[in-house]
């Protein structure tokens, strides 16, 4: 078993070798263009046996070879391994029944692997950057927008406390008509919180209710985010999908980040509704502590 293995890697090294050979003599000779339309007329023809199993790689090689991001030192490794395959002159030859195409099968694995290594990392740059595009700033302003209105009204609502605080301890009415017209202020203040209140939830309830329930099913709040912003956004989701299918193909396939940008944009806001509460509750204690210091003094 440890001869057939051997014999096994032996053939593949030196196809992989003899592939080298062909695709650095197109090189050295300027013969590359002729190569490609050597290619394009025989490549198709090669659909067939073991070949036909791995075509998927096959055509990514070919078109990976005929891309213009892709270097001219992997060119030639990829021209290499697809003359190997159309050409006669192999390890194995062709004609053997059940194992001529073993040794161009090896050829063609071990340079898809080799081209995924460099190529993936520019894919996963790509969907990145179409994320970010397509969805971080959409998401940004629409968070943007929505904290500034909090922010405004959290502002209003204290001021007019604090307004309502000022009649009670300055009775500019009388001591009994200025306590009124507080608790009148004080009335409408509340009566304008809990209607905010109301139309949030209404507009942004259900929003709220699933990231909380990702971030508690996650244990985590980038994670939970991430959930989210899957769901959310069907297409990303689809996406990310695509990834795990290519990942069972190419194992060598790097891990892309979990959406970063558009998970710190969450945080981001988030922290920011934090700040804003631990603010206000430190502005509310001093103004009902102040009120009271003034009114029992």
């Amino acid at each position: 078993m440890k001869k057939t293995k051997l014999k096994e890697i032996t053939t593949s090294q030196k196809a992989l070798e003899l592939s080298e050979e062909l695709g650095q003599k197109a090189a050295d000779t300027e013969s590359l263009p002729q190569a490609q339309a050597e290619l394009e007329e025989k490549l198709p023809a090669m659909k067939r046996g073991p070949i036909k199993k791995v075509w998927d790689k096959v055509l990514f090689l070919w078109e990976k070879y005929k891309s213009p991001e892709v270097p001219l030192r992997l060119k030639i490794t990829i021209v290499g391994a697809l003359l190997y395959l159309i050409l006669p002159a192999d390890v194995l030859p062709d004609v053997i029944p059940g194992i001529g195409l073993v040794d161009d099968l090896s050829v063609i694995l071990i340079v898809f692997r080799e081209v995924s290594k460099y190529v993936l990392p520019k894919i996963e740059k790509k969907i990145e950057q179409k994320i970010y595009d397509t969805c971080y700033e959409k998401i940004d302003e629409k968070l943007s927008l929505i904290f500034k209105a909090t922010l405004l009204n959290t502002l209003w609502t204290f001021l007019a406390n604090a307004l309502g605080c000022a009649i009670l301890v300055i009775k500019p009415f009388g001591t009994p008509y200025s306590r009124y017209v507080a608790y009148v202020v004080f009335g409408l203040t509340a009566a304008w919180t809990f209607f905010r209140i109301i139309r949030y939830l209404v507009q942004y309830g259900a929003t709220t209710k699933k990231i909380a329930a990702a971030i508690w099913h996650r244990r985590s709040i980038s994670k939970g985010l991430s959930d989210f912003v899957k769901e959310e956004y069907i297409y990303i989701n689809y996406i990310y999908a695509g990834i795990e299918i290519a990942k069972s193909f190419v194992p060598e396939m790097p891990e892309i980040p979990d959406l970063p940008q558009i998970i710190k944009t969450f945080e981001k806001h988030y922290k920011k509704r934090v700040l804003l509460f631990v603010i206000l509750l430190a502005l509310y204690t001093a103004l009902i502590w102040l009120t009271k210091f003034l009114l029992l003094r």
